[in-house]
């Protein structure tokens, strides 16, 4: 048994949708008196009334429990983890939600004429590479692809990188790294 957070969202999203309590009792192969007691919160439903109801209105179980306003993250510029290679020619703003260890997210930018050398990412990692505006020239374990506003490239993450602007213009992107779970751990 579940604890019942899902009357309301029920009762919500088929009001949206213009549909009886008859017609997603049906749908969801389950009498109407059982929905009409979960959606006036007057049950604990079991997670398969739950499962059957969310697979009836073509949306997930999540989506029964979590109310629209916690659906969406926003993260304001002032939040946002910044860094900046040593020599200042890379800069780039992580975009995505800070601390999560398996994505990251960033835009930079790439002085004209300059390199960036990533780091090694650990083994599993995949990384993604957009570029905005501007070319770059990916290296990635010693072989050079050029890339070109509009274009992205994607590598295994785990080897030597570098980025190098061979224009005369800063050259913007955007970098996505995904990184594998640690199957030692398991």
């Amino acid at each position: 048994m579940i604890t019942n957070l899902v009357g309301n969202r029920i009762r919500e999203i088929r009001a949206r949708r213009k549909i009886t309590q008859q017609q997603l009792a049906d749908s969801a192969n389950i009498p109407r008196a059982t929905l009409a007691t979960i959606e006036k919160d007057e049950s604990n439903p079991s997670l398969a009334a739950v499962y059957k109801i969310a697979v009836a209105l073509n949306c997930t179980i999540d989506d029964l429990l979590e109310k629209e306003h916690d659906r969406v993250e926003v993260i304001r510029y002032t939040n946002m983890g910044r860094v900046e290679s040593g020599d200042g020619h890379y800069r780039a703003t992580t975009v995505s939600p800070l601390g999560n260890p398996a994505y990251s997210q960033q835009t930079f930018s790439l002085d004209a004429d300059a390199t960036y050398l990533g780091k090694p990412h650990p083994p599993g990692s995949e990384e993604y590479l957009y570029i905005l505006e501007g070319a770059v020239t990916l290296e990635v374990a010693g072989e050079q692809i050029s890339l070109e506003k509009g274009d992205s490239a994607h590598f295994r993450g785990n080897i030597n990188h570098s980025y190098h602007n061979p224009g005369n213009t800063t050259a913007r992107g955007m970098v996505t790294i995904i990184e594998s779970p640690d199957l030692t751990d398991h």
